[in-house]
């Protein structure tokens, strides 16, 4: 069991590592180390939910202006 702890651990650490290259969290934030994995993986649930709904698309409807149609002399 201790290989499966110690897999975990180093998991934790490289997500943690990862979050920080993306500033996603900050690099002086320590306590994360202290959480166990399934919170940081929560929290960075919420904080992409939170990040889509500040940045949701807005779709609107394409109405492009018509043109005549002229004839075609060949």
């Amino acid at each position: 069991m201790a290989f499966l702890r110690e897999a975990v651990e180093k998991q934790k650490v490289y997500l943690i590592q990862q979050l920080m290259a993306k500033g996603i969290v900050d690099k002086n934030d320590q306590e994360l180390y202290d959480k166990p994995i399934s919170e940081i993986v929560n929290d960075y649930e919420k904080f992409c939910r939170e990040f889509e709904k500040q940045n949701a698309l807005k779709f609107t409807r394409y109405n492009p202006v018509k043109k005549e149609e002229k004839p075609d002399f060949h």
